[in-house]
């Protein structure tokens, strides 16, 4: 049986449709595209799942936050809200809600990889941070392309959601 949802990504509505085989196996349709089917189970850990998509294994870590879901997926924070509700919460990827110039830490963790110093350029979605959380590495993604003043993120340093971990200049357009 078939369910439709409506969901909000980065300010922009979308379209959900998924159907459940026989097998457990979902079949996704996202804005009348190409079905592809998802195998997901719960992990035992409230929130967390296990997901094989295209044959390939991976983990979903979902947390209600408001009216909205947060899921956390390899490494990139989707901040799903009822249609409607747009400008509230965290965008498509790690710092897509913050301020301009500077890029967050989408939860806590500990700083694994830097792949970034200061007066490096980058492009947009590079991943510039990689911090560890729950035994999952979360690469921090860059909003748009520019180059880095300063990195405040430190290999093995905690940090909390919401931290900044590198400032920049964002590039001409």
């Amino acid at each position: 049986m078939a369910t439709r949802q409506r969901f909000q990504v980065d300010g922009v509505n979308h379209a959900v449709q998924v159907d459940e085989s026989t097998q457990g196996v979902l079949t996704v349709r996202i804005d009348g595209g190409e079905p592809f089917e998802v195998d997901a189970t719960t992990s035992g850990v409230p929130g967390l799942f296990s997901i094989i998509r295209d044959g390939v294994p991976s983990q979903a870590y979902v947390t209600r936050e408001g009216k909205a879901l947060r899921v956390l997926v390899d490494g990139r924070v989707f901040i799903l809200g009822p249609v409607g509700s747009a400008g509230r919460g965290r965008g498509a990827a790690s710092g897509m809600g913050d301020p301009p110039g500077k890029v967050s830490a989408p939860l806590a963790g500990v700083v694994v990889d830097v792949r970034v110093k200061e007066g490096d350029t980058f492009e947009a979605r590079q991943t510039l941070v990689v911090v560890e959380a729950m035994k999952m590495q979360n690469e921090v993604q860059a909003p748009v392309a520019g180059t880095v003043t300063r990195v405040s993120a430190v290999l093995g340093d905690r940090v909390e959601k919401g931290d900044i971990v590198v400032e920049y200049d964002p590039a001409e357009e």
